[in-house]
């Protein structure tokens, strides 16, 4: 199975990048055993770099080498909050952690580093918020701050905010957030003295039910494309050249045809020049490709077998091509050169 699927990917995506065999990137296991933590990928194996239960999302700053994490649980009372977590490489090509500080918020999901390395972000998914943390030298330092998203949507799933994503714009200005609860995107302002700016200082609306998860911004900036998990469809929307504001452009099902089992759109990348979409697809098994075009039509060219159980996320190469994909209830991460078991792999980090 792992040959046959290292096959399709070859033909699907038209050719990996011969390069990808000496790549290595990590793995983000959120295990809550033992096994949970930091893998690093490299020549078709993993091997556990750091050990953090529970660990959901993470960043790196190539700049000082530190690495950002969010742990879903087991801090606070009953533990049932999470925290953030500095890592530093050692010597020994293992991460040391250096810091873990608890906050007030449950099952943080997503971290975001500010450009200028002054503010971390948290996108809190149960408690319906966001956490702004001072830093200093890269470390947590000073009070951390909780901004509280409100409304509801119209699903089972949308009875109140829940914040999924935060990322900032290609300029490093606006930190945008989607909120799965309320569908909606919230654009904060920001400024490095104070951090955000609160109320948003613009909010991008979906259709009711749509249930944005993840988000991905277009090279030049100009198009906003989200993966909506609830709804089963990729968006897009473009700015307005004029006023600067958003609008929504697009909104198209990541299957050709309704799947056989529930299917929620979970990650979602686009190519450095802008002309491809992929959005992993759980439930399906599968990666959706879209052409994208320059004003934000997107077009489902095909969909990709993922090679494993609900992939929920996926690393793309600078050409657009698709270099592994994570597998999360079949604890795999498949790449060119095979199937690697990694327990319950959540994120991939580059």
């Amino acid at each position: 199975m792992t040959a046959k699927f290292a096959l399709t990917l070859l033909l699907a995506a038209s050719s990996m990048v011969s390069a990808a065999a000496e790549t290595a990137f990590f793995a983000v296991s959120a295990a809550p055993d033992d096994a949970g933590g930091v893998y690093r990928v490299e020549g078709g194996k993993a091997r556990r770099i750091a050990g953090v239960p529970n660990l959901f999302h993470l960043v790196r700053d190539r700049e000082s080498g530190k690495f950002y994490g969010v742990a879903r649980r087991g801090f606070g009372a009953k533990k049932r909050f999470g925290a953030v977590v500095v890592l530093e490489p050692k010597c020994d090509g293992t991460l040391e952690t250096v810091r873990t500080l608890p906050i007030q918020a449950r099952t943080p999901c997503f971290v975001a580093l500010a450009p200028d390395r002054k503010h971390l972000y948290t996108a809190n998914y149960s408690s319906g918020d966001l956490c702004e943390i001072p830093l200093e030298d890269g470390k947590p330092a000073g009070e951390a701050r909780l901004i509280r998203h409100t409304g509801h949507g119209v699903t089972p799933r949308q009875k109140s905010p829940h914040p999924h994503c935060a990322l900032f714009d290609p300029d490093g200005k606006q930190l945008y957030v989607c909120d799965l609860g309320t569908d909606r995107i919230h654009v904060y302002n920001r400024t490095p003295e104070r951090g955000l700016t609160v109320p948003a200082a613009e909010e991008l609306q979906l259709p009711p039910g749509s249930g944005p998860r993840h988000l991905v911004f277009a090279p030049d900036g100009n198009i906003l494309y989200v993966a909506n998990e609830l709804n089963g469809t990729a968006a897009s929307f473009v700015r307005d050249e004029k006023s600067g504001k958003w609008r929504l452009k697009a909104m198209t099902p990541t299957l050709a045809r309704p799947a056989a089992v529930p299917n929620y759109p979970g990650a979602v990348k686009v190519s450095a020049d802008g002309r491809t979409l992929y959005v992993t697809n759980r439930g399906d098994n599968s990666v959706a490709r879209f052409d994208a075009t320059p004003d934000g039509g997107l077009t489902l060219r095909e969909t990709i077998p993922a090679g494993g159980d609900y992939p929920s996320d996926l690393m793309i190469s600078a050409e657009g091509k698709i270099l592994a994909v994570a597998n999360f209830k079949s604890g795999s991460v498949t790449t060119p050169e095979g199937t690697i078991e990694v327990k319950q792999p959540i994120a991939l980090c580059p």
